[in-house]
């Protein structure tokens, strides 16, 4: 039987010390669909993020993707489910001595070696125009391109390898409003053109009621609150009221800096 679900995480903790920085995290992705985290700098979403491509391995839990528990997974295993993922970095992570069209077909040369060059290149070429980049862009280094350029060229990497999977950590941050909803515009193409499911990292309030099917609101390491847009909207709240609209709603427990994990 086919999974319905993309990305099933089941009691997933994992600690740094005297600190336990997630805790008992479950929720599933279906197929499909756009979810986002939300929370404040250390609170344990990059940590979540690490897990989901088996960057790290948690103390309890699992992680299934495609129905297929990674945590039990080494070698060419482990290597073939993450290929079912691509991942769009926050600084994008392009390599400087690389052209852009050359950053975007790496995978490509690294996974598909029975594929010729000039196929390779072709296919490189597609995903920089479906990311609206033009042709000028391609023999760029990323130091001659915008910071919006180069999120556009993340996710054409990102892509290039065909995923059902698309991993966000913070795509919008250090982009102005008007860039950043191009970036969203963006990510709801991959959905509607290429079926994938995302899993998205963000702060930007704005993004993520403009792309999410749902919202999960993570608080010292646990999943506080679950719910679509406009259930967060309207949340009565007070931690998420004071994140999502700058305001409080009854006291706020404070988080001391000595306890943030990123």
């Amino acid at each position: 039987m086919v999974p319905t679900e993309s990305i099933v995480i089941e009691g997933l903790s994992k600690r740094f010390g005297l600190q336990e920085v997630l805790k008992e995290i479950t929720f599933s992705v279906p197929k499909g669909q756009t979810y986002c985290i939300i929370g404040g700098s250390g609170q344990g979403k990059s940590v979540l993020l690490k897990h989901v491509m088996r960057l790290m391995s948690p103390d309890r839990g699992i992680v299934k993707i495609d129905g297929e528990e990674i945590g039990t997974l080494s070698g060419e295993d482990l290597s073939r489910v993450r290929r079912k993922m691509g991942m769009v970095f926050q600084e994008s992570a392009l390599f400087d001595s690389m052209t852009c069209l050359e950053n975007v077909a790496f995978g490509l040369f690294m996974h598909r070696r029975e594929i010729p060059r000039k196929t390779i290149l072709d296919l490189a070429r597609e995903k920089l125009r479906m990311v609206g980049l033009p042709v000028s862009v391609e023999e760029k280094f990323p130091s001659q391109i915008s910071g919006g350029m180069k999120k556009r060229v993340g996710i054409a990497r990102a892509i290039a390898l065909a995923p059902g999977i698309l991993l966000y950590d913070e795509p919008t941050t250090g982009l102005d409003p008007v860039l950043a909803a191009s970036i969203d515009e963006l990510i709801m193409k991959m959905k509607k053109d290429l079926g994938v499911t995302s899993l998205v990292i963000t702060h930007d309030m704005n993004s993520a009621f403009r792309i999410s099917d749902r919202i999960l609101f993570l608080y010292r390491g646990e999943i506080r609150f679950s719910g679509t847009p406009e259930e967060v909207r309207t949340t009565s709240d007070p931690l998420l009221s004071q994140f999502v609209h700058g305001e409080t709603r009854g006291p706020i427990p404070v988080l001391s800096d000595e306890t943030r994990v990123s």
